[in-house]
């Protein structure tokens, strides 16, 4: 039997046993596919679908490792498959107990949990996609963690105050229990041998136990981050009072840039204001789950700045207006309780009239075109209709505003988890076009692999009328505010100005195959009272 029929092989046999553990003794053989579903899948909190998974994925990756390192002999690859089983089941079964324990503290305290896993690859996946371990193709990708998003259900007391970083008495009740279940006490329970208890403190020591603050878009972008950082530092610091080691914890406030809903409506505004407690094996499956980690851009509402005050309209898609080709250059800043609010500019401010040389704003004219990257297959194919006409990422950067989230930090010293994974040629290096005369510069331009999110503030200058043999102070010297958002093969990086320098923003599109010219590019300025559009192309430096 060649490594590769051993492998199938293998993959039956443990898909089988596993199915038959879940059978009772006597019970008539049935469906298969719904045994395998019961198996793999169940809708039982309580069942041991990550246990069986753990076995089946642990024992091929197991098997593929004795294979290697036995050189192909038969049994390597069976001690390889039975060891990987047995600390796949492990990993597997303290998920099951979790998740069981946990769907019993959500209905004693009336919260709306929800489990997701993390495959090996690093992404959150439902209990269904799980099952997918038992086909021979996913069986080798063994779950590395697990999510549980906390939310209030409606109407119920919150985990907060309004406005507050600290627990709610109710709060801290219902977050003990929660920590009680990823304490070492209880994954040591019931285990006698020496040898496995050991075991099960190395994994423990391994572990990471991440806390994320989760918000709607509601208010001002940087206020949600802050809120949502404190909030995540304080659930993080009460898991350490309740025991859990303190190297382990991380905390973030993403505040609104992961929403899981829509935030046009009030029930999936509810739902964006979560807590999240993710926890992985090790720290290379930290990493790892941190680079998968990508935005749900269907959920980002666009900024409507043509109406007086820079809102968005939160009902429906149809209600979002197109900006103008006049509008005001200063946006009036709203209630904090209105939904979404455009970021406003300086007032009282004379911007300097930079002439780029562009044409009248027009949605149409400002608007980056983006398909030149996507694949066939486009990441933006679910777009339903009611998303597709004002996705923030298909529209002009016009539509959008800054949006905010804090970096992730270690609860033991509050330093910024640190990652040197860049995109080919956007690490750090210097961006430059001369737009009609005017050279514009953007110094620092760096994106993360992690989720293609910015590595840091980029600098803007412009030369107005730039003489390369006398070369002038620049007229804008600024750090902007940017978003990036991946596009297929590419990244939308978006820059926001902050002083009234007279560029709105940017849109400029580079590709991830280590190209030194951008894509295309948009920037859009006022002159005047009226807004002008300008086609920017900056190359590497």
């Amino acid at each position: 039997m060649n490594f590769t029929q051993a492998r199938k092989a293998a993959i039956a046999t443990s898909t089988i046993l596993v199915a038959g553990c879940a059978t009772a003794p006597g019970s008539p053989g049935g469906d298969i596919a719904n045994q395998v579903r019961e198996t793999f899948a169940s809708d039982d909190p309580c069942s041991n679908n990550a246990r069986n998974i753990g076995i089946a994925g642990g024992a091929i990756l197991g098997l593929i490792i004795g294979n290697s390192v036995g050189d192909g002999k038969a049994g390597a690859r069976a001690t390889g498959a039975l060891l990987g089983g047995l600390v796949g089941g492990f990993i597997g079964a303290d998920m099951d107990r979790k998740r069981c324990e946990l769907s019993k503290v959500a209905k004693q305290y009336n919260l709306d949990m929800t489990f997701s896993a993390i495959n090996a690859n690093g992404e959150v996946i439902s209990t269904a996609a799980s099952s997918k371990a038992a086909d021979g193709a996913e069986a080798d990708k063994s779950v590395i963690g697990t999510t549980v998003s906390v939310r209030d259900k409606e109407g119920a007391v919150g985990h907060f105050e309004s406005g507050s970083d600290q627990l709610t008495p109710k709060a801290r009740e219902y977050f003990a229990a929660i920590a009680a279940q990823y304490s070492t006490k209880n994954m040591l329970e019931g285990q006698t041998d020496p040898k496995r208890r050991e075991e099960i403190n190395r994994q423990i020591a391994q572990r990471r136990i991440f806390l994320i603050g989760h918000t709607d878009d509601t208010g001002a972008s940087d206020l949600n981050a802050s809120l949502a950082e404190r909030r995540a530092k304080a659930v993080a610091s009460f898991l350490r009072q309740q025991g859990i080691a303190e190297n382990a914890l991380y905390f973030q406030g993403a505040g609104e840039t992961l929403p899981i809903a829509d935030n046009r409506t009030e029930a999936g505004r509810n739902a964006n204001r979560r807590v999240e407690i993710v926890e992985v094996t090790d720290e290379a499956n930290f990493k790892k789950y941190l680079e998968a980690r990508k935005p749900d851009y269907r959920f980002y509402r666009p900024v409507d700045v043509a109406s007086p005050a820079g809102l968005a309209k939160p009902v429906t898609s149809a209600s979002v207006v197109k900006p103008s080709a006049t509008r005001p250059t200063v946006a009036v800043r709203p209630a904090a309780a209105t939904p979404v609010q455009a970021e406003p500019a300086i007032a009282n401010v004379k911007p300097p009239l930079v002439n780029f040389g562009g044409s009248p704003y027009s949605p149409q004219e400002a608007t980056l075109k983006v398909s030149a990257l996507l694949p066939v297959k486009s990441s933006f194919g679910f777009l339903s209709k009611a998303y597709a006409s004002d996705a923030v990422v298909l529209t002009d950067c016009t539509s959008d505003r800054p949006r905010a989230a804090g970096a992730v930090k270690s609860l033991r010293d509050g330093s910024s988890y640190k990652t040197n994974e860049h995109m080919p040629q956007l690490y750090g290096k210097t961006w430059a076009d001369n737009v009609n005369g005017n050279l514009v510069v953007i110094n620092r331009l760096a994106i993360l692999r992690d989720g293609g999110t910015p590595a840091n503030l980029p600098e803007l200058k412009v030369y107005a009328q730039h003489n390369p043999s006398n070369v002038k102070k620049p007229v804008i010297s600024e750090e902007p505010r940017v978003n990036s958002y991946l596009v297929g093969e590419g990244v939308l990086y978006r820059l926001f100005p902050r002083a009234d320098g007279g560029i709105k923003c940017m849109d400029l599109l580079f590709a991830t195959d280590g190209s030194t010219t951008a894509r295309g590019g948009k920037l859009v300025y006022d002159a005047g009272a009226t807004q002008y559009v300008a086609n920017i192309k900056p190359q590497v430096q």
